[in-house]
């Protein structure tokens, strides 16, 4: 029996979940329960990203704590599921003491193993909060991106971690294993 692990992207609490969402999870039930009448070891995994500046927006427009929102939505994310029959084995939200303790252990493993390849840097960039991306500056025209969207010069301070220091190996990796 094959072990087969599938996952959608955890999805934005900032609004009710629409159509994209549905298809990703519908997309994804499929393959899961093939794979389970195939007689493989399936684990489905979807999920809710909790944090970013669109719920923080979202939730201050209507008066209410980021987490007010996300327990909203996230209930209707799983009445959609159920009433969808999604096969999902588990449902994780990013503000679960679960999933910040996995991230921390992850953190932990990867500094005590390589412990200069996570370091704090900044950086900056025309950001569209509508889209939550940076945009490349010959994107943008008259304080626009290419869709119309506002975008702001932001600097932000974040993690990084060192991939260019795996090149090699992860490129010998690809070509012994071309599938």
């Amino acid at each position: 029996m094959a072990k087969f692990y599938i996952t959608t992207a955890i999805h934005y609490v900032n609004d009710d979940p629409h159509i994209g969402h549905m298809y990703e999870n519908i997309v994804a039930d499929v393959v899961a329960r093939h794979r389970r009448r195939m007689g493989d070891e399936v684990w489905f995994v979807t999920g809710t990203d909790e944090h970013g500046q669109k719920i923080e927006r979202s939730a201050a427009k209507e008066g209410i704590l980021p987490i007010e929102l996300a327990d909203r939505v996230v209930k209707t994310h799983h009445e959609l599921w159920k009433r969808l029959e999604i096969s999902h084995d588990d449902f994780i939200r990013t503000t679960q003491p679960r999933h910040r303790l996995g991230v921390l252990e992850l953190i932990r493993r990867i500094q005590e193993r390589w412990p200069d390849d996570i370091y704090l840097g900044e950086h900056a960039g025309w950001y569209c909060q509508n889209e939550e991306t940076f945009v490349p500056e010959n994107q943008v025209r008259d304080g626009r991106d290419d869709s119309g969207h506002p975008v702001e010069w932001t600097t932000e301070q974040n993690f990084f971690f060192k991939l260019s220091r795996f090149r090699e190996q992860l490129l010998e990796h690809y070509r012994a294993h071309p599938d």
